[in-house]
Order: structure tokens, then sequence, then C-alpha cells
């Protein structure tokens, strides 16, 4: 018994002072991207879809049909990171998105959350991802529900999927 403890004792340690060695850290991480550029160019809707949050498993619907018929162009949307513009291109869907106004994050540095504003609305939109300037994909999230009573509850998520265009 007393040679099992000891057995037991000596794995922990040479346990705990092996986990203790680790390589030292070489090199520099670099600067960190600007997302603001990031975002910069025209993006084309490739997926639409639809999160039921009333629905037990949280189905989800791909609707991107409502968008891309196949023969016009899908739904575009162009930022313009100079002077935070941006505009929309579309034919078929509903656009969440307002024609033209001003975009922002709600931090520069690390981003969560992308605001669109026209003369008439704040849009609200959680990013999917940060987006660098050599990325080819955005995605965005649009919660919807009912605010403003006193319990606030989402219902529907709608996930944008978009690629860089090449121009």
């Amino acid at each position: 018994m007393k040679r099992t403890f000891i057995h037991t004792f000596l794995l922990l340690s040479l346990a705990l002072f092996l986990g203790q060695c680790k390589p030292e850290l070489e090199g520099e991480l670099g600067e960190p991207f600007d997302k603001v550029a990031g975002m910069s160019g025209t993006w084309q809707l490739t997926q639409f879809i639809q999160k039921d949050l009333n629905n037990p498993i949280k189905e989800e619907r791909d609707l991107s049909s409502l968008y891309d018929n196949g023969t016009d162009q899908p739904l575009r949307i162009s930022f313009n990171a100079s002077d935070r513009s941006y505009s929309t291109e579309i034919i078929n869907g509903k656009n969440f998105f307002g024609d033209e106004g001003v975009w922002s994050f709600d931090n520069d540095d690390v981003p969560s959350t992308l605001f669109l504003e026209t003369e008439s609305q704040m849009l609200s939109f959680e990013l999917g991802s940060m987006v660098r300037p050599f990325d080819n994909q955005l995605n965005i999230e649009l919660k919807r529900g009912c605010f403003g009573g006193e319990s606030d509850t989402e219902t529907v998520i709608y996930i944008f999927k978009f690629n860089r265009v090449s121009e």
C-alpha cells in the first residue's frame, strides 16, 4: 500500500514537472488587420437562411431562391471604407439593408456588430466573423422578434452569406 502511494506521488510529481515545460514563444504577431478596409468592396449574396427560434430544434431553412432566381443578379452591397458609405443593388427579395446610407462598427478594432444607418432607420447586424482585406466571405445575422415590451423575445434570425465580387 505504501509503495503504491509512493509510485502515485512520483508519477503526479513527474506529470506536474513536465507540464511546466513550455516552449518559449518566438517571433511577432505583426500589426492587426484593418477591419474597416476589410469591409471595403462589393459583396454578393450567396445564401440566405432563416433560423426559426420558436421551433424546438431551431430549424434552418435555405431561402436563397428568394434573392437568386438564376436569371437576375442577386443582392449586392457595396461598402466604401473612405467615407463609410454603402449602397445596395437588389432586384429580387426583401431589402433588409436600405438603399444607401452610412455604415459603422461597434468597435473598429474588434467589431462584433455592423450598423447601417439610412435616412429613416438604424439597422444592426451581428457579424458572423471579422472580415480582413484578403477575405472573400462575409456573414451577418439579423435578429428579429418582439422587442420593446416587458420582455424582449427573439423569434427568428436571418443569416446572410456574401462573397466578395472581383471588380
